[in-house]
């Protein structure tokens, strides 16, 4: 009877190790979805899953004219926030007031930030879209790290038609890596630049962190329970052994 049985016991903790241990060796990091409703924000800002946020700059005030006010929002009610007349969103970053500006003003915009602990050769990575109904001036995308403004995209490399603004970049894969261990504070934005009459947009989807230490941000719930599943049947495999 033990020798009938054993078999299965085995079958059922080789398919538990193998999990373990698959997970291991490929992927050597703990990679953790990025849950940015935990993040602080300012302006159209939603995050409808783990790993993904949209941000627009849409100010629901005769934006891209003939459209109907917030049809390019994401969240319907909530305007941009302003960084021309005042320095709303400049002060929500932490940045001085032109650091958003180009060769034109910075007029109103979207982000989210986030502070934690990285240790070097952590890696911050996400898929972005820019969209934008913007032809004319040079409203842009940017990751924020401690201060210093990162361009994703801009007006100039929304090359593809889109199926709702005028046009996009299409889906991009996009990595930072962190150098040296400290505390970092860590953005994402859209802007408008030269005027506040059309809409851009900034979409965040797949976002991680790829670390080999505890993880800051909320993780997905779907990869812990993966792992919580893996150990409960090892233990389980473990106990049935033990009673053999």
């Amino acid at each position: 009877m033990k020798t009938s049985t054993m078999p299965k016991t085995s079958v059922l903790m080789s398919a538990a190790l193998g999990f373990i241990n698959l997970a291991i060796a490929a992927n050597p990091s703990y990679a953790v979805g990025i849950n940015f409703s935990t993040w602080s924000s300012s302006g159209d800002v939603t995050t409808p899953s783990v790993g993904s946020a949209n941000l627009s700059t849409d100010g629901l005030n005769s934006d891209d004219f003939p459209a109907n006010n917030g049809t390019f929002s994401f969240t319907g009610t909530v305007p941009a926030t302003d960084a021309f007349f005042s320095t709303t969103l400049q002060d929500f970053l932490g940045l001085s007031a032109t650091s958003l500006d180009t060769s034109d003003f910075a007029y109103e915009g979207s982000a989210l930030k986030f502070t934690f602990n990285a240790n070097g050769g952590d890696k911050l990575t996400f898929d972005y879209n820019f969209l934008t109904n913007d032809l004319l001036n040079i409203d842009y995308s940017f990751l924020l790290v401690n201060g210093s403004v990162i361009t994703l995209a801009d007006v100039s490399n929304a090359l593809n038609s889109s199926s709702f603004f005028a046009n996009e970049t299409g889906t991009t894969p996009f990595s930072y890596t962190f150098t040296k261990s400290g505390t970092y504070t860590v953005g994402l934005g859209v802007v408008d630049i030269g005027d506040n009459n059309v809409t851009s947009a900034l979409k965040i989807s797949n976002a991680e962190l790829v670390t080999t230490t505890a993880v800051p941000f909320e993780f997905d719930p779907a990869l812990g329970l993966g792992a919580m599943g893996a150990v409960w049947a090892f233990k389980q495999a473990k106990k049935k052994m033990a009673k053999r």
